[in-house]
């Protein structure tokens, strides 16, 4: 299965309930839910902020999505993305339907559950929450040439250096191997003290304490 998003990573906003999108182009992700309910209360929250979202839910996923479009164009779905962030530090994806309408090509759940913990683990790294990123970290992953407990360290280290952290992230591939789900993407990071971009690769498997990354790439631009 290979899945194509785009992301500007940021959360977002009368409640509708969809079988299927109304229409092909580009829509805003805002979070999946697994009960409705949960979804309806999230809408509940945002909508008094201008926003008209949609839930969807197809046949074969047990995920409530909660979306908003949809938008003829890539630029046009950023925008909204880009002024959730500013405006409400809200953060969301923009997915697009290569083929079809999306929800004849829906991730499965496996992929709903990795973007979701995906979007949590943006969060938390801007955050500057040390121990809830690492958590996102399988407990035997390991950096290039060095064990995990090396990693950690250094990990925590770098991460304690630096305040002001914004991630941003876009072109975003997924693709389900078996039990692995591989994410590839262009990442932005700016911090009090520095600044880079290139392109990053996270694979996430379920260990079944859940979704961990297992592997993690990235070359600078």
């Amino acid at each position: 299965m290979f899945i194509v998003f785009s992301f500007l990573v940021c959360f977002l906003p009368a409640l509708g309930m969809s079988e299927e999108v109304t229409g092909k182009g580009w829509v805003v992700q805002l979070n999946s839910f697994r009960e409705q309910k949960n979804a309806e209360s999230f809408i509940s929250g945002i909508k008094k902020k201008g926003y008209t979202p949609f839930v969807v839910k197809s046949q074969n996923s047990k995920w409530f999505k909660v979306r908003i479009g949809p938008y003829p164009s890539k630029l046009e779905a950023l925008q909204v993305v880009g002024d959730l962030k500013k405006k409400q530090g809200i953060s969301a994806l923009v997915v697009l339907s290569s083929e079809g309408p999306l929800e004849m090509q829906d991730p499965s759940d496996s992929i709903d559950v990795v973007v979701s913990q995906f979007l949590i683990w943006v969060k938390v790294w801007e955050a500057g929450d040390i121990n809830a990123y690492l958590s996102f970290y399988a407990k035997n992953f390991a950096g290039q040439k060095i064990n995990h407990q090396e990693w950690v360290a250094k990990r925590r280290y770098s991460l304690s250096r630096n305040s002001g952290v914004h991630v941003q992230v876009s072109d975003i591939q997924m693709k389900q191997n078996g039990a692995t789900v591989a994410m590839t993407f262009v990442q932005n990071f700016k911090s009090d003290r520095i600044s880079d971009t290139g392109s990053k690769e996270l694979v996430w498997r379920n260990d079944g304490d859940g979704w961990k990354i297992i592997k993690e790439t990235w070359e600078p631009r």
